[in-house]
């Protein structure tokens, strides 16, 4: 729905038939002229947000963030007739996605018409402010299922817990009816210790799958061989050893008495049909049990019988049950989807809902093997990634102070193009591809110019394997990227050190990545090891190199780059 805007994005729309929303300003032209010279400031708080329907930017909202407040100081409409209401809406979406108390226009006292058009949507004015919009929240926490990968809900927990964030009601699916039932109770300590120190052997009844030294993929094959033989043979493997843990994690007294709607799925056989059970139809002696059935991922896991009717995963009907929550009567959710296997219902959400979704842009490992030290990484990752959703750290896959993010990435990437320009054969291959400026065909691209620094960054980071569960400074992630290049780290095939259980499939992809020449990963080293080596001095191979793949060819560079500004 929205894409931060930034001003090489300004320099692409068309404001020939663009109108304000309110008279911010005194002409449309004076509006626009405003954004411009603002937008290229790049402030820390101050945020340039373009609305999209069908891929297309239809309003432009500049806003900022300023003690609990969406202050907002421009708003244009780029298609006319579009109706004040959308914007109000999109206003409180953006409000909201802040966490924010208020949405206050900066606008002087209006005529009676503007006037009593805001005083209908509940405005107020106020002197020195402008009109006031107090935000109301009913909030939503929906938790899907996904096994061992359940972790990271717990890290989300702990930031929504760090930011005061409120919710009113929570549904679950399988791990996440478990860590519903978690957060129900309120003690965020215990849960992590438990994740903590979470092995396979305390989830089902197998030997020999306790705590772990050996992380290769020869074990893992082997626990998974182990795993199927035995589900096999007993029709699933039973979960006694999870009833006992939920038993002892959870305490059925105290999470009954608690005044908070809380569902969880589970599915019902043999007629597979979709069963939600609220917190108010459990007792003390069912609650646990309960929560068992909606993780009974059969046939890996036995079913679970109560009252004489046998109960599954509910991943089979619904693994992210935000629908639950909308039908009783939440105006936002936070939903943490961690990509478990299973059924997603395909749901219109409500126009007037606020929806902020937490989805790890990591894998976050396997569902039924658990482990304690994959769990805390998974933890740091929900932790960190939910204080990005709600505005207090930046990046995408790599988490960095917010304090001149921007600005710094501008910057960077400022430099590496004049760094570009030095280069005669980049710039002849360049010419040959396009006539458009670098800043432009980057856009046409899908690139944000500005920040392309940041992107390669985070794109190499990930190739040395450098850890994302922390905080960085872009100058550090660039030490670390050098040193591990220096290192040579880059050429080894233990580039991790990290031991913790990985899927099969995190082991293969890493095992074709080191090995395999046709990779993002070996090309990049190719292009990386040619550059330095022959100094770009083959004009011809250097234009076919970067034909082949220009994304990597700029990775390339751009490593040999920081080297050199280093």
């Amino acid at each position: 729905m929205f894409k931060e805007l930034y001003p090489s994005d300004i320099t692409q729309l068309n404001f020939d038939h663009s109108e304000q929303w309110v008279p911010f300003f005194e002409t449309p032209k004076l509006a626009i002229e405003n954004l411009s010279q603002n937008i290229v400031k790049l402030e820390d708080d101050t945020y340039f947000y373009g609305c999209l329907e069908k891929h297309k930017i239809i309003k432009l909202f500049h806003v900022s963030v300023i003690n609990q407040a969406l202050v907002v100081h421009n708003i244009i409409q780029l298609i006319t007739n579009e109706g004040d209401l959308n914007s109000h809406v999109y206003l409180i979406h953006l409000a909201k996605k802040h966490r924010l108390e208020k949405i206050v226009l900066s606008l002087k006292k209006q005529t009676s018409n503007i006037d009593t058009r805001l005083t209908s949507k509940g405005y107020f004015y106020e002197e020195e402010h402008g009109y006031s919009y107090q935000l109301e929240y009913n909030t939503g926490l929906v938790l899907g299922g996904g096994g061992a990968k359940g972790a990271y809900q717990i890290g989300v927990w702990h930031a929504l817990v760090e930011l005061g964030i409120k919710y009113t009601m929570i549904s679950g699916t399988s791990v996440g009816a478990l860590n519903g039932g978690l957060i129900l109770q309120g003690d965020l300590e215990q849960a992590e210790k438990m994740w903590q120190k979470i092995t396979t052997d305390q989830i089902l009844l197998v030997s020999d799958m306790g705590e772990r030294q050996d992380y290769s993929i020869n074990q893992v094959l082997k626990e998974w061989r182990e795993l199927t033989s035995i589900a096999i043979q007993s029709k699933g493997i039973s979960t006694a050893p999870l009833l006992n843990l939920i038993r002892e994690v959870t305490d059925s007294e105290k999470i009954i008495s608690k005044d908070m709607d809380f569902f969880i799925v589970t599915t019902a056989t043999p007629s597979m049909t979709e069963t939600v059970v609220s917190l108010k139809d459990m007792t003390e002696e069912t609650f646990p049990l309960w929560l068992l059935a909606s993780a009974s991922l059969f046939p890996a896991m036995a079913p679970c019988l109560i009252d004489e009717t046998y109960y599954i995963d509910g991943c089979y009907c619904n693994n992210l049950p935000k629908d639950i929550l909308i039908d009783n009567g939440a105006s936002e959710l936070i939903i943490c989807d961690v990509k478990g296997t299973g059924v997603i219902k395909r749901i219109k959400t409500p126009n007037d809902i606020t929806e902020i979704t937490l989805r790890s842009p990591w894998t976050l490992g396997d569902v039924l093997l658990f482990d304690g030290n994959r769990s805390s990484w998974n933890m740091s990752l929900g932790y960190l990634e939910t204080m990005k959703s709600f505005g207090h750290f930046k990046g995408e896959k790599y988490t960095f102070k917010k304090e001149k993010f921007k600005k710094s990435g501008l910057t960077l990437s400022r430099e590496f193009f004049k760094f570009l320009s030095d280069i005669p054969e980049f710039e002849e291959w360049y010419q040959k591809k396009t006539t458009l400026k670098k800043w432009d065909w980057l856009q046409k691209n899908n690139q944000i110019p500005e920040i392309i620094s940041i992107k390669l960054l985070e794109s190499l980071a990930e190739k040395v394997s450098i850890e994302p569960i922390q905080v960085y400074e872009i100058e550090e992630l660039i030490e670390l990227l050098i040193e591990k290049t220096q290192a040579g780290l880059l050429l080894s095939d233990e580039i991790s050190t990290n031991q913790m259980m990985k899927s099969i499939g995190e082991l293969l992809s890493n095992y074709v990545r080191l090995r395999s020449p046709l990779t993002d990963y070996q090309l990049m080293m190719y292009y990386y090891r040619y550059f330095k080596r022959e100094s770009y001095s083959n004009k011809e191979f250097f234009g076919f190199l970067m034909d082949v793949s220009w994304m990597n060819g700029l990775e390339a560079l751009f490593l040999i780059f920081l080297e050199k500004r280093k």
